[in-house]
């Protein structure tokens, strides 16, 4: 054994394999429900995709870029908003929102994310629009395991489906919606359990998206942040090599130079290292594992001049295939800390399962093709790229019953997490960990 082993594993002691939310989150509720535990980060800095990096302006002024989501849904309460209170972080209002639109047919539109612009939406009859109000009196399946064109098709008619729902589900999860199984999208379903869209929506709150903040520090990676330096066991450039069982059950981890025994493992990594960690000893598991389908998603962030009208940022979702791979693009709020002052910070993204143009392969193209929907935009003062690779699981029609299977295949005291099991948002997460940690407080087989 190396320097840094631990050969007693003593009384619920656990090691959490990786740093990112779904890791950081498990080990803060062991914590709380007084396990003894460890992290192990494979990289040097905690919070996976959810991190704001430095990203200073032109002449070195301060500024930051979100590596992952831009800020938080959260709603009146819920495990992750309990979650910032008990860090003491605060939640950054946007508020008033800036022009939001629908990229199609050679056009900027009214985002069909507000009822004004559901209404004027383009390419719909008015029947169509007709069938849209009627959603309320559409009867409920809240144990439906529709995909999500499905259950748009049932709720609000073919003409959404149709002219509204490609743009509006390659946004937020980059796929389109033949391809995404509802059983997957808590949110929804909890809707649908509670009236539908609209009194769902009515029973359970306005959802906004805001950004955690502690003192000046703002962002999604200040939650990640302080997660970790609360923990206080958060060990960083630590990666594990391989697994074993223990005769007296629990758990022996390699990593480089250093070895642990511990009574219980939490696997909150990518899917794939999941399975080549799980398949000398559980193979079924490190297949089932394999077999989630990982989104990349090529991301540009860049600085312009200042745009009138648009200093409360703006929104612009783009209908496949108009955009050839181009997704969308949002931006800070002029007045956004972790922007750069007297400049405007764009996002553009590409990819997911969508194919990317060749022209748009470099930024050059890429620019080419955002004049096309935002010719107010000026010449880019900074330009930086971020590839994220398997940014996100694609969670297809009959993912949750393959969950079942994996989870039914997992080795004793061993325990997987992550976006793959809960659903996607930061929210989903925090709602899913919570539950596992309250149903399985042994950490005993079997599946919350």
């Amino acid at each position: 054994m190396g320097s840094g082993e631990a050969r007693d594993p003593g009384t619920g002691r656990v090691i959490v394999l990786g740093g990112g939310i779904s890791g950081l989150l498990a080990a803060w509720h062991l914590r709380e429900r007084g396990r003894e535990v460890e992290v192990w980060e494979a990289s040097g800095a905690p919070g996976g995709w959810a991190q704001t990096l430095p990203w200073p302006g032109p002449g070195g002024e301060p500024g930051f870029l979100e590596r992952g989501p831009q800020g938080v849904l959260v709603g009146r309460d819920g495990p992750l908003v309990r979650l910032i209170g008990e860090l003491g972080l605060t939640l950054r209002g946007a508020g008033p929102k800036g022009p939001r639109w629908l990229a199609k047919a050679g056009g900027r539109h009214p985002s069909p994310a507000t009822p004004a612009g559901l209404l004027r939406a383009p390419g719909l009859t008015t029947p169509e629009r007709l069938r849209m109000l009627a959603e309320p009196f559409v009867p409920c399946r809240p144990d439906s395991t529709e995909d999500l064109r499905s259950y748009f098709s049932r709720r609000l008619g073919d003409g959404f489906v149709r002219e509204l729902l490609p743009a509006l589900v390659a946004g937020v999860l980059a796929a389109p919606p033949e391809r995404i199984g509802l059983e997957t999208l808590p949110r929804l379903r909890r809707l649908e359990a509670r009236g539908g869209l609209l009194i769902g929506g009515l029973r359970t709150g306005a959802e906004h998206t805001r950004v955690p903040c502690a003192g000046e520090a703002c962002g999604v990676g200040t939650l990640a942040g302080v997660l970790a330096d609360r923990l206080g066991c958060v060990l960083t450039n630590r990666s594990a090599r391989a697994i074993e069982t223990l005769p007296g059950g629990g758990w022996r981890v390699h990593g480089e130079d250093v070895v642990g025994e511990v009574d219980g493992l939490v696997l909150a990594l990518p899917a794939a290292v999941s399975a080549a960690l799980l398949r000398p000893l559980a193979p079924e598991a490190a297949a089932l594992l394999d077999a989630i389908p990982r989104l990349d998603l090529r991301v540009w962030h860049s600085r312009h001049a200042p745009v009138p009208g648009w200093e409360r940022g703006i929104g612009l979702l783009v209908h496949p295939p108009e955009g050839r791979g181009l997704l969308g693009v949002a931006s800070f709020a002029a007045d956004d800390p972790r922007g750069v002052p007297g400049l405007f910070q764009l996002r553009t993204y590409l990819g997911g399962a969508y194919p990317v143009d060749p022209e748009l392969s470099d930024w050059a193209g890429v620019w080419r093709e955002l004049r096309r929907w935002l010719l107010e935009l000026g010449e880019p003062v900074q330009v930086r790229e971020e590839a994220c690779p398997g940014a996100f699981p694609l969670l297809e029609p009959g993912h949750g019953a393959r969950v079942a299977r994996l989870l039914a295949a997992l080795p004793p005291r061993l325990h997987w997490l992550g976006a793959a099991r809960f659903g996607p948002g930061l929210p989903d997460l925090a709602e899913g960990v919570e539950a596992w940690a309250r149903s399985w407080p042994d950490l005993g087989p079997g599946p919350a």
